[in-house]
């Protein structure tokens, strides 16, 4: 089996689709065996959040295996939707803005006085209005990590300085040390993982980072990894 790990896709959609064509006319994908494994942050910063959720939803309609890693991305707004948390301003920092628009939301029409409980609460009810319950359903069932063979995979990474099953939430969505950066790091999985955008594709014989920052590069990548050997290879959008 093969997996396509695909990185931080950030609301392009564009990027999304040529990357998924060049996954289907790969030579050595499989259909009936492969899986897609998306790592997180699907929204945000991009103009088609919405857009590319409706899409990788599709996809699993016609029959493609498909796994989906929760980012902090998808975080912020878990906890302003469902958790009902006040953290607005600072979901607007990272570009959530854009997250509203697409689901037909102009978010400066609802602050524009403040941002106290009262408003919030009119924004987050209008926002589970625009909803579907695919949508939902998606959202609130987003996994943490996945593991294949020597592979771990999750959105930002680990803390060098836990054993995985120390690992916590935070870890998974945040993690980011120099440690952890090191080319000589070490771990009992190989770490496949996003979050921290670079010019091209990290790969490190522990530490394998396919974030490479579609929003403002235009280059969605992703990592084709098998279960029976180590070769790595990539493919970009």
């Amino acid at each position: 089996m093969n997996i396509f790990a695909i990185g931080d896709i950030h609301g392009c959609l564009k990027q999304l689709v040529t990357l998924q064509d060049k996954i289907f006319n790969y030579p050595q994908y499989n259909k009936e065996e492969d899986l897609l494994l998306y790592l997180g942050d699907y929204i945000d910063r991009g103009l088609s959040s919405k857009d590319v959720i409706n899409h990788i939803l599709q996809l699993q309609t016609e029959g493609i295996k498909s796994i989906f890693l929760m980012g902090n991305h998808e975080q912020f707004m878990i906890d302003f939707l469902f958790n009902k948390i006040n953290n607005l301003n600072n979901w607007l920092m990272n570009g959530a803005d854009q997250t509203f628009k697409s689901y037909d939301i102009e978010v400066a029409e609802f602050i524009k006085d403040g941002l106290e409980d009262d408003k919030i609460d009119k924004l987050r009810n209008i926002f589970l209005s625009k909803l579907t319950k695919e949508h939902v359903y998606f959202f609130k069932n987003l996994k943490l990590t996945y593991i294949m063979g020597d592979y771990l995979f999750v959105h930002a990474g680990i803390n060098p300085e836990k054993s995985l099953s120390e690992q916590n939430k935070m870890d998974f969505l945040w993690s980011r040390s120099d440690k952890f950066f090191d080319k000589n790091f070490k771990f009992e999985k190989i770490i496949v993982h996003g979050h921290s955008p670079e010019k091209e594709v990290v790969n490190f014989s522990h530490r394998i980072n396919v974030d490479t920052g579609s929003f403002f590069s235009g280059k969605l990548s992703c990592a084709c990894l098998n279960d029976n050997n180590n070769e790595r290879k990539f493919i970009y959008s």
